[in-house]
């Protein structure tokens, strides 16, 4: 890649973290970024496509953070606890570093959902492959891998906002590990169950 689209692409990121995406136009891009529009427009040929490719810049560092979860090897219910902590840490990282994006997910899901369409391929990808080596190894009780995958995605789904809206980095550290817990363990404290105090 050229020095001079890797400056657009770097003046855009940092424009859109700013103003929003929806705000910067290809005169606010070419006057950050010390360069004529003749020679912005013969790198990109719009905004939408010069945002596109920003996203997909940040598709990639998502799922490579999500890859080097699932490819550690640890047995696979550790592996899956590495991994929701690396999903909800992504989205932390993302809402925490852009205000922008925040807002979308709290208030923009449409907008949200056709961004994440790669990511989510792959998210089920990768938890279908921990979920089916977890199977096959005794650890997990499921019938179907890649049907229990998408459900899981969406349960991920469901807690975001709630996530998000929390705010405050301690926080939300503590959110995603009582979200481990809530989902190999529920809510029941152990020493309750030990006690002979259950419903079952």
């Amino acid at each position: 890649m050229s020095k001079t689209k890797n400056k657009i692409i770097s003046v855009a990121k940092s424009l859109f973290k700013e103003i929003s995406v929806y705000k910067a136009t290809m005169n606010d891009i070419a006057r950050a970024a010390k360069m004529s529009r003749r020679t912005l427009y013969t790198h990109f040929k719009s905004k939408e496509e010069l945002c596109q490719y920003v996203v997909e810049e940040e598709v990639k560092t998502i799922n490579a953070k999500l890859q080097k979860a699932a490819d550690s090897r640890l047995p696979a219910d550790r592996k899956l606890k590495l991994y929701i902590l690396q999903h909800f840490g992504v989205i932390d990282t993302l809402v925490r570093s852009n205000r922008y994006i925040r807002y979308d997910f709290l208030f923009n899901n449409i907008r949200v959902e056709h961004l994440r369409q790669d990511i989510d391929r792959k998210e089920i990808k990768l938890l279908t492959g921990i979920i089916r080596e977890g199977k096959q190894s005794g650890i997990f009780r499921v019938s179907d891998p890649e049907i229990f995958s998408k459900n899981l995605l969406l349960m991920f789904k469901s807690l975001e906002q709630a996530f998000i809206i929390t705010g405050r980095k301690d926080k939300n550290s503590r959110t995603i590990l009582e979200y481990i817990d809530l989902m190999f363990y529920g809510i029941v404290d152990p020493q309750w169950r030990m006690r002979g105090n259950t419903t079952d």
